[in-house]
């Protein structure tokens, strides 16, 4: 049971990635289907909105655009996660992931937003830790129903 658990966490882990994957390109590649265009005036005008829509083809630099200013809307009051809480779990996430870009970019926002050393430091240790406790319970094929169990969870 502990393999076809394991075997089936593996692979639903893997399916879900690439779903998601290819609901983003998806999205992004849209506006090609769409036809859009976005000539060289308003593409210099989004790149003064913003230098990271330079990332993104013209063609769809715009959607790019769009969506960004959406996601963004993850930090800020109207998100249920508080903006400094936000940007800790964003810490936590570019630290795990080895993202040098991510975590300049995060530490600072973070700091913006009211955060301290501390709570930063706290941030990073918390993703080291779950990393490091993740790879001992998949390393020793601990089993969802056993770890379940430990942490009081009922199993359905």
């Amino acid at each position: 049971m502990r393999q076809r658990s394991a075997f089936f966490i593996y692979y639903y882990s893997k399916f879900k990635f690439t779903i998601m994957k290819y609901l983003t390109l998806l999205l992004l590649s849209s506006s090609l289907f769409l036809n859009a265009q976005t000539n060289d005036e308003s593409y210099n005008e989004l790149l003064k909105k913003s230098p990271f829509n330079e990332m993104y083809p013209k063609y769809m630099a715009q959607e790019a655009a769009e969506y960004f200013t959406v996601f963004n809307t993850l930090f800020t009051e109207k998100s249920p996660i508080a903006p400094k809480e936000a940007r800790l779990a964003a810490i936590a996430v570019s630290a795990a992931i080895k993202c040098e870009y991510c975590v300049s970019a995060q530490v600072h926002l973070a700091k913006q937003a009211g955060a301290d050393d501390e709570e930063i430091k706290a941030a990073i240790q918390i993703a080291a830790e779950i990393q490091r406790f993740s790879t001992l319970l998949y390393g020793n094929e601990f089993g969802i129903e056993k770890l379940e169990k430990i942490i009081g969870k009922d199993s359905k």
